[in-house]
């Protein structure tokens, strides 16, 4: 299949001198992880939800409001693109091979024509690769998996996802998964410059008024969706696809069958798996 019958359009896209508070309600209004920034009709950065985790949680840009912050000072470049008329598995392995989840797709003149992500890769391997590997062979395993506990902070979290490279972290408490926190849950939860981020209280203090604050630091319990959806390690790959894809989901936690956490299956992992089936 050619990367042109797999592609999704139109494609959302942005100026470089847009603010980062239009992209960000650009994300939300069309549901869309990723933003191409473009000049004409030509693509020349990327702007993802990772994007805005990462660098609105630095010192630099978390006293700055949204609408002072240029997408120019966090857009992701060089962007890698590719031709409509390349192979499926020719746009999996530069997406893994770049360590990207989404590719820009070019004419011959090198306009934007439409964009191919971790959702359409998935998509394909359920329709193309029933029956061909198990949850546990595509899986990260627990090594590679993003672990915390309900107790950790939000900056604990952030660097969770940073150093695992994934959009997604999962709670877990006695060795079982009980939530999930996604890069989605992270990039909109940033307040704007002026909010206090504390409660004013009063408590009594040797029979005396005494004003105290209580900060609001988010914890990984705060912000993470209870009760994920979970795929069992043995369950076919491509089941653990529908599941993702009906769900409108990126990862899910991998149990056995004890549902004890035994990894973490996303999107990525089933580009991956197509990277490889294409070197083959």
């Amino acid at each position: 299949m050619k990367v042109r019958e797999l592609m999704k359009t139109p494609v959302v896209t942005v100026s470089k001198k847009d603010t980062v508070a239009r992209a960000r309600n650009l994300m939300m209004r069309e549901m869309v992880s990723r933003i191409v920034v473009v000049e004409g009709d030509a693509p020349i950065g990327m702007l993802t939800k990772r994007d805005l985790v990462r660098d609105l949680a630095s010192y630099k840009m978390r006293n700055r409001e949204l609408d002072s912050i240029m997408v120019l000072e966090v857009m992701r470049v060089p962007v890698k693109m590719i031709q409509e008329g390349a192979s499926v598995e020719e746009a999996a392995k530069i997406m893994v091979g770049s360590n990207i989840r989404g590719l820009p797709v070019v004419d011959s003149s090198g306009g934007l024509v439409g964009i191919i992500t971790k959702t359409d890769l998935t998509a394909y391997y359920r329709q193309s690769y029933g029956g061909r590997h198990a949850v546990d062979e595509i899986a990260r395993k627990m090594s590679e998996t993003p672990v915390v506990k309900k107790t950790h902070s939000f900056y604990r979290v952030v660097d969770a996802m940073e150093e695992y490279s994934v959009d997604r972290v999962i709670v877990e408490d006695g060795g079982k998964p009980i939530g999930i926190i996604t890069e989605t849950d992270l990039s909109f939860l940033r307040p704007y410059r002026g909010s206090e981020p504390f409660i004013k209280g009063i408590t009594m203090k040797s029979e005396e008024p005494w004003p105290t604050r209580l900060y609001q630091l988010p914890t990984a319990e705060s912000l993470m969706t209870v009760d994920p959806v979970v795929v069992e390690a043995t369950e076919d790959a491509a089941e653990a696809a529908r599941i993702l894809l009906e769900n409108g989901i990126g990862g899910m936690p991998v149990v056995n069958k004890e549902h004890k956490l035994v990894g973490m299956l996303t999107k990525f992992d089933f580009v991956k798996a197509i990277a490889r089936e294409g070197s083959v």
